[in-house]
């Protein structure tokens, strides 16, 4: 599945991801400097963002690992996840 165009687009959008998190991390580190209150908030938020993207790239790597078998499934439950992480961190495409 290497050279899928799925999986490209896939791993393409992984990488978007990453650094939208990495981009949330940013500004509540740079937030939290100023305000205690909204650095602990946004590091509670961060958690969930991580824990998000972390079942995306499980669900993505179990995919690329899969032979023929069950990849139909597998596709719906990474985009399932994927719609979760684009909706938690506010991700209008």
């Amino acid at each position: 599945m290497a050279n899928d165009p799925y999986m490209t687009k896939t791993e393409a959008l992984l990488r978007d991801g990453k650094a939208m998190l990495d981009a949330v991390r940013a500004r509540v580190e740079k937030a939290g400097a100023e305000a205690h209150m909204v650095k602990i908030d946004g590091r509670r938020k961060i958690k969930e963002l991580e824990t998000r993207y972390a079942e995306v790239s499980r669900r993505f790597e179990q995919l690329r690992a899969a032979g023929g078998e069950g990849v139909a499934d597998l596709k719906v439950g990474l985009e399932k996840a994927w719609d979760a992480f684009q909706s938690e961190i506010g991700w209008k495409p």
